[in-house]
Parts: structure tokens; sequence; C-alpha cells
């Protein structure tokens, strides 16, 4: 059967690689299989501004943006969601990208009739609620091994594993975004830029990467850290307190949230990535395609990801935030990007916004029937 309506349903309001990964998703289905893509969020949330500005469809949601509803509210908003899913056209597929819209949305396209999947992008903790919400899925789509190898068997057997979608330009002018990123903060005109691209949360390592700043400048005393992200675990205001109690708040820059996340790596001599616990991480890969060099942990999605498409240096897991500095003053001096055009050419390729699509249209198709 053809695929004639794909929704994407969000709980929450904040932007980040799971909606990126979609919308590049629906952009495709959309434009080039003729696709209607419905996006239902939080009614003025940054994702329904995002959902507009790509001409999707938008189901506004008159209701509190949640990381995740409590039981007694899914109860109440099942009516609401299975009437906002009934009379839809055949060959619908109702698409979670996250454990909270399966929970809140998986139930009721599956007493509808419609066709449902979970794309799996996180580590969830294999506690039987969240396994009773995957199973609400009909197929579940993993997006890196380290993801697929933490399911249960009984789940794995309906899993299948497919790459994020990549789409970035094919030029992006880095000198020209670091010229007008001087132009707000002069202290970037010294360098090398060393950046860190992420939400301020505990698994992110941000207090590490600060430390590994600390460590550098003795040998790099020009050095300037630039941190792009948002408050989650922590706030922008703790970090600058640690930064000053280091002692280097000086050659840091704390730029906030901002997108494209493209024109934030371009603008970088290298891009430092000492999280732990991700499932994939977009960054490296993104770093790669625009060539910029990394330094990432070498731990689950991240490990996988550099051993996989290379680009950059990996960091043992155990290490600490000296060594972690020492790999970086290592992939400035060592690491030359025209040596990673192959592997550039590569990833282009295989993680491209088409064969993403075609991979996710077989599975919706097989879903159908």
């Amino acid at each position: 059967m053809r695929v004639e309506r794909v929704v994407f349903p969000f709980t929450n309001e904040k932007i980040g690689g799971s909606h990126v990964s979609s919308f590049t998703l629906g952009t495709t289905l959309q434009r080039d299989h003729g696709v209607d893509v419905v996006v239902a969020c939080p009614k003025g949330s940054l994702i329904e501004q995002v959902a507009r500005e790509r001409d999707f469809r938008v189901w506004p949601l008159d209701e509190q943006p949640a990381f995740r509803h409590g039981l007694v509210a899914e109860a109440r908003l099942l009516p609401r969601r299975l009437g906002m899913l009934a009379r839809q056209p055949k060959g619908t597929v109702v698409h979670n990208n996250d454990l909270s819209a399966q929970q809140s949305w998986g139930p009721a396209a599956r007493l509808r009739g419609i066709a449902c999947i979970y794309h799996n992008r996180a580590f969830n903790r294999p506690v039987l609620p969240n396994l009773m919400v995957m199973a609400t899925a009909q197929r579940i789509v993993c997006i890196s091994r380290a993801v697929e190898e933490r399911l249960p068997d009984w789940l794995r057997r309906r899993s299948v594993r497919i790459d994020n979608p990549f789409e970035l330009p094919a030029e992006v002018d880095g000198a020209a975004l670091r010229r007008r990123f001087a132009e707000e903060f002069p202290i970037a005109r010294e360098g090398p830029l060393i950046g860190f691209i992420g939400n301020f949360a505990e698994r992110k390592r941000l207090r590490f990467f600060l430390e590994m700043a600390r460590a550098m400048l003795p040998e790099m005393p020009r050095a300037v850290f630039v941190i792009f992200g948002r408050a989650v675990d922590e706030t922008q205001q703790d970090l600058e307190a640690f930064a000053a109690r280091l002692g280097i708040a000086d050659r840091v820059i704390f730029a906030g949230f901002r997108l494209p996340v493209e024109a934030n790596i371009a603008l970088l001599d290298l891009l430092a990535i000492p999280a732990i616990e991700e499932p994939l991480g977009r960054t490296p890969l993104e770093a790669l395609m625009l060539g910029v060099p990394y330094v990432a942990t070498d731990d689950a999605g991240l490990g996988e990801t550099g051993r996989r498409f290379g680009g950059g240096l990996l960091v043992p897991r155990g290490a600490g935030p000296g060594a972690f500095a020492a790999t970086v003053v290592q992939a400035l001096s060592t690491v030359r990007t025209a040596d990673f055009g192959e592997a550039r050419r590569h990833a282009r390729e295989s993680l491209s916004a088409a064969s993403h699509t075609a991979q996710i249209l077989k599975v919706y198709e097989e879903l159908l029937g």
C-alpha cells in the first residue's frame, strides 16, 4: 500500500537531534515522495515554528509540554489522541521519535488500526514500563548497534537498524562565519577555537570540558573555548561560576543555543565531544562532513561512529581531562582534514536524506502491507 500520510508527534517543546533527523526525513518524504507530513506538537512551541517553516501540516496541541506525561494524564489525553487519529486516510503511519511520544500516541495508533513505528534514539532504561511502551510499536528503528544491543531479545526481533539522515550544505564558509562570530565575541580572533555543542546535561560532561580547557591552556595560552547549548541539568550561570573557579572564565565564550548547528561547527578549529552514553551523536559526523576535526570519547555510539567513519581521534572513556586535553593538542597539530576526503564522501552518500528515506519507506510499506 502506498504511504499517504506520516504523523510525527512530539510532547515536548525543545528542538534536539531527534527533531532534526525526523524533520529531515519529513522534508524528503514530502518533497520527493508526495507524502503528507503532519507534526503534532504543543501549540506555540519551537517545534511548531520549525514545522511550519518546513511547510508541514501542523496539529497544534493545546496542552502543557512535557518530557513525559504521567499515566493519569495519558488516560485523560487518550480520547483526544483517538479523535485526532480518526478518519485518517489509508496509508497513514504514526512515527514516534522518543519514548514520551510513543507512550502518548502509540496506544491510540494501535487502537485506531494505524501502523506505528518507534524510532529508538536513546538508551532507555530496561525497566518494565519502558519496555511495555516500546512494545506498542510494530517496528522499532534503532539508530546504532549500541542502541539495538540494549534491547531485550523479544523486542530486538522487531527492530531494524537504520542510520540517521544528514543533510548538510555542500559548502559552508567557516572563515566568514568566524569573522562574524568575532565581531560579537572579539576574543574569538585569537585561537585556536575549541568548541562544545550540546545541551547542558550531565552525560555531556561540560564540566569535564572546562577542566580539559584548563589543562590545555598552559600549552596553548591563546586557545579559546566556545560553548553552544542550553540548560538541562545545569544552567549557564552554574557553568560560568565553575569556569571562574577554575580561573579560565576569560578564555570561555558561552554563545547560547544557536541554529543551524553546521554554522556553529564550521567556525571552529576543533570540536571536542567529551560526552558518555551517547546513543549515536550527530556532531562527530557533522564535523566530518564539514571538514572540522574532532576529539570524542570512545564510548557507546561515539566510539562506534568514530571507528566506522573516521574524521577525528578517540579518547578512552576512563581518561581524565588532562589526557583528553593532550589528545586535542595532538589533533590540532596532526589531524589534516584533507586526509578525510574519501571518508567525507562515503559519509555524505551513505547517510544522505535520500538513502535514509528509502530505508524508512521500506519499513512503512512492510507495515502497511
